[in-house]
C-alpha cells in the first residue's frame, strides 16, 4: 500500500489539475504495485477488469470511461537528459500520453545511448515502450527491485539498459571467471556497496550468475533489508558511514543568512 501512496505523492497541481488524473494515476499505481506482480493472464485480468472497475463504479461512478483508456502510462522521463551532465533532473511525474508520444523520445534515448555504448538494434514496439517505462520506474523509485521473466533473447537486458540509462544512471553486473564462487561474489557486492557511495547504480543479475544457491541468499538479503550481513568488516565501516554523515550534517545544516543594518 506505502508504494502505491508514493507514486500518488509523486503528483504536482501543474500536471494533475483534475480528478480523473488523480484517479488515473490511482489506477496505474494500483497496477504496478500489484497487477505486475502476477504471473498469469487470468489473474491480471481479475485486477485490471473486475477489481478496479468495480471500485469506480462503487467510489468514483461517473469517471470510468476516462479512467479505464489505455494505455495508461506514467512516468518522469519527458524531460530527461543524460548526456547532459549539467542539465537539471526536475522529476516530473506525469501521463506519457499514446505510445507514439513516447515513441520518439525514447528513440532518441537509444541513439544517444550508442555514443558511449555499444549500439542496441532494438524496435521499441509498444510492449517494449511499456516495459521500458516499467522498468525505469522501477529504478527511480528508492529502493525498486524488479524479476524480468521471458525467453531468452527476449530483450529483458537491453531494455533494463535503456532504461537506466534513460533514469541518468549506470549498469553494474558481475563477471563470472573460473572457479568463481561466493567469497568472488561478495567482494563484488563490496565493490558495489562502495561504488553507489558516489551515484546510484542499476545491478544486473541473471540466471546465468547463479553459480551458486548461496547467492540467492545473499539478493535475499539485499532486497529483504537492504544489506548482506558482516560483509564488510568493522573497521572498514566507519571509512564508508563518514561520508554518508557528512551529507547528512549538510542536509540538516539550517541556511544561514546574513543582515546588514
Amino acid at each position: 500500500m506505502s508504494r502505491v501512496f508514493e507514486g500518488m505523492l509523486l503528483s504536482t497541481i501543474d500536471k494533475f489539475n483534475g480528478k480523473e488524473l488523480i484517479i488515473r494515476l490511482w489506477r496505474h499505481e494500483c497496477s504496478r504495485v500489484f497487477s505486475d506482480r502476477l504471473i498469469n493472464q487470468e489473474d491480471q485480468d481479475l485486477v485490471s477488469k473486475e477489481l478496479i472497475p468495480s471500485l469506480l463504479t462503487e467510489y468514483f461512478s461517473g469517471v470510468e470511461e476516462s479512467v479505464m483508456k489505455d494505455p495508461i502510462l506514467f512516468g518522469d522521463y519527458v524531460m530527461a537528459n543524460p548526456t547532459d551532465e549539467e542539465a537539471e533532473d526536475p522529476r516530473i511525474y506525469e501521463e506519457l500520453g499514446e505510445y507514439s508520444d513516447i515513441r520518439s523520445k525514447l528513440d532518441k534515448m537509444l541513439e544517444d545511448y550508442a555514443f558511449d555504448h555499444q549500439p542496441m538494434n532494438l524496435v521499441l514496439f509498444n510492449d517494449a515502450l511499456e516495459h521500458v517505462t516499467k522498468i525505469h520506474r522501477i529504478i527511480r523509485f528508492p529502493g525498486g527491485s524488479g524479476l524480468l521473466v521471458g525467453f531468452g533473447g527476449s530483450g529483458k537486458q537491453s531494455l533494463t539498459k535503456l532504461a537506466t540509462f534513460t533514469a541518468g544512471s549506470e549498469i553494474y553486473t558481475i563477471n563470472l571467471i573460473r572457479n568463481y564462487k561466493e567469497s568472488d561474489f561478495k567482494e563484488d557486492l563490496r565493490e558495489l556497496y562502495r561504488i553507489i557511495l558516489k551515484g546510484p547504480k542499476t545491478f544486473l543479475f541473471t540466471d546465468a550468475h547463479v553459480v551458486e544457491e548461496g547467492f540467492l541468499e545473499l539478493l535475499n538479503n539485499i532486497l529483504t533489508i537492504g544489506m548482506v550481513p558482516a560483509l564488510f568488516p568493522e573497521e572498514e565501516k566507519d571509512g564508508l558511514i563518514q561520508p554518508l554523515d557528512e551529507e547528512m550534517r549538510k542536509a540538516n545544516k539550517p541556511e544561514t543568512k546574513e543582515y546588514r543594518w
